[in-house]
């Protein structure tokens, strides 16, 4: 914290600000029944607490999202220890009953004694046990601002900061002055601050369960080339006029990493040791920063191109090969079976099955998308096919089978139209391909996607799908996966869509691990961070490590908290 609050001076006597951030500590509770479907409860809050008495309190709100009144909802609480070892439950009816449609009721459920809790799950069911398909719709922040009176990391009059019983004093002045004790003698050199144009970007400093955010004060500077402008004088808040030079930026890394220097040396050999391993410091980074400041473009992408930052990218590359070697979903092994016993009559067939079966996968639900192509894969080549020689199909979470029935009938002409559309071409760019899918109504972006990634492995001699310019879609589940191989710091690299810092590193480790198919990393990655029905590894919290895809060479980053939620959160 003594050298946080250091780095943070330094950057708050260059015109940035800083705030601190604290990581709560979020009780594992987790929701059942999420895969059953159509969910008709959603789960919006929840909490563990312990009185002063020392019994334990879970406490949340569930809403009924259901186009119907629900009665008699009761709510299950679990408790576990360590290795999933059961505990105690108890149960308790909603405190509004019946619950009408789109409103909420508050739960409670008091636990005696004092046990070693692990993991909590919560449950719906009605009065007879039968459970109630239900939604996590809760908005989980795991670090918030703290009530630190950030006066304290203003900069101050020279003091001597110890670190440890080793460490040497240093001393801070504000700019344009900085003075370094070293070895018992006072420097002082002059700084030359940099114009608006080379201020560093906003950069998150990692800092354990304490986090100092320094946000780039270069949007209240305004370039003022001749020296001593008044522009400058006044968002410099009154600091003597200085002379800005193309060297400016140069300078003040020179300068900041000769007080990053002092703190290395302040260091004893276990923080030299911990500092080396896989998980960036904050010293590292910051001095990474300021290389990144100092080094020019050109060298840059010369040094990339010549060494990969992943050393491990060898194993990754073959683990994905390993991955795409045996058809994993369902749809696909059934696509095969069907092939080879000639239930295809052609080639336009097989891809109006394809086409179809996407726009049936609606949501988690790839069983009941399976079983309504089963049902109607023979009668796609029929012209004019009337509702009435449909048969039932299974719904989905927002509409009733029968009404799905009736759309699909309505859609099946625009699925013949864009079909014949695909074949006429034999080479298809992947990114026109999505957007001539996506005309199929109900064919959202995640359909369109799966579609196309069908036609690309199961009827390449069909249709020939160039990927070289796809970017793949970064879900939370992606995302997660990426921080724990160490791509993205969920810190320093927020994803907030396509150009943010997260999105833009992960698209770049894409193109360099498959220049000419990048999405391939996508289902992978995306398979090994769900959900354990789904038969993934990288849980939120407490992963699973053993039998994943990465396992031998993944650094295991980010453990003890969910990386997605600190990345991909909306304040970033």
């Amino acid at each position: 914290m003594k050298k946080a609050e250091l780095l943070a001076k330094t950057f708050k006597s260059f015109g940035a600000s800083v705030s601190v951030e604290e990581r709560r500590q979020i009780s594992p509770i987790f929701l059942e029944f999420q895969e059953l479907g159509p969910h008709r409860l959603a789960l919006e809050s929840s909490c563990l607490r312990k009185s002063e008495r020392g019994t334990w309190s879970v406490t949340g709100r569930a809403k009924n999202i259901s186009d119907e009144a629900l009665s008699d909802v009761w709510v299950l609480i679990q408790l576990f220890e360590d290795f999933e070892e059961f505990i105690a439950f108890e149960e308790t009816p909603l405190s509004i009953n019946p619950l009408p449609s789109g409103e909420t009721s508050p739960f409670k459920v008091i636990f005696e004694g004092d046990p070693s809790i692990k993991k909590i799950s919560i449950a719906f069911k009605n009065a007879s046990g039968h459970p109630i398909a239900s939604a996590d719709k809760r908005k989980k922040r795991e670090w918030v601002k703290t009530d630190r009176d950030d006066e304290s990391l203003l900069p101050s009059p020279p003091i001597s900061i110890p670190f440890e019983e080793k460490s040497q004093a240093i001393e801070l002045i504000a700019p344009p002055e900085k003075m370094i004790a070293e070895n018992g003698k006072e420097i002082s050199r002059d700084i030359s601050l940099p114009s608006a144009q080379e201020m560093a970007p906003a950069v998150s400093l990692p800092l354990g369960p304490l986090e100092i955010i320094s946000e780039s004060a270069s949007t209240l500077l305004k370039e003022d080339r001749s020296p001593g402008g008044e522009e400058s004088e006044r968002a410099l808040h009154q600091v003597p006029p200085q002379e800005f030079t193309p060297s400016a930026s140069e300078e003040l890394g020179k300068e900041i990493e000769a007080a990053l220097d002092e703190l290395q040396l302040a260091s004893d050999e276990e923080d030299a040791a911990e500092e080396s391993c896989l998980t960036p410091s904050a010293l590292q980074d910051t001095t990474q920063l300021l290389e990144d400041i100092s080094e020019s473009p050109e060298d840059a992408k010369a040094e990339e191109k010549a060494v990969s930052s992943f050393p491990w990218i060898g194993y990754f590359r073959d683990a994905v090969e390993t991955f795409d070697q045996t058809p994993r979903d369902i749809f696909s092994i059934w696509f095969e079976e069907c092939r080879k016993k000639g239930e295809f009559s052609n080639s336009f067939h097989s891809l109006l099955t394809i086409l179809a079966h996407s726009r049936f996968d609606q949501g988690n639900q790839p069983i009941k998308a399976l079983e309504n192509t089963q049902k109607v894969f023979r009668l796609l080549v029929q012209p004019n096919l009337l509702l009435d020689q449909m048969p039932p199909l299974e719904g989905t979470s927002f509409v009733s089978g029968e009404v799905w029935r009736d759309l699909f009938q309505r859609a099946l002409p625009k699925v013949n139209q864009i079909g014949n559309a695909v074949l006429e071409k034999k080479k298809w760019n992947a990114f026109d391909l999505e957007r001539l899918i996506q005309v199929i109504p109900h064919m959202g972006h995640p359909n369109s996607q799966m579609a196309i990634r069908w036609i690309s492995q199961l009827i390449p001699d069909v249709v020939e799908v160039d990927f070289s310019v796809a970017p793949i879609m970064i879900g939370e589940d992606l995302y997660r996966v990426a921080a724990r191989l160490g791509i993205v710091d969920p810190r320093l690299d927020p994803y907030q869509g396509k150009n943010s810092a997260g999105g833009t590193k992960i698209q770049s480790f894409a193109l360099e691990a498959f220049p000419h198919h990048s999405v391939k990393v996508e289902k992978p990655m995306a398979r090994m961070g769900a959900g354990e029905e789904q038969g993934g590894h990288c849980f939120p919290v407490q992963p699973w490590c053993e039998g994943c895809l990465f396992e031998t060479f993944c650094p295991k980053l980010y453990l003890d908290f969910n990386p997605s939620e600190k990345g991909m959160s909306a304040e970033g």
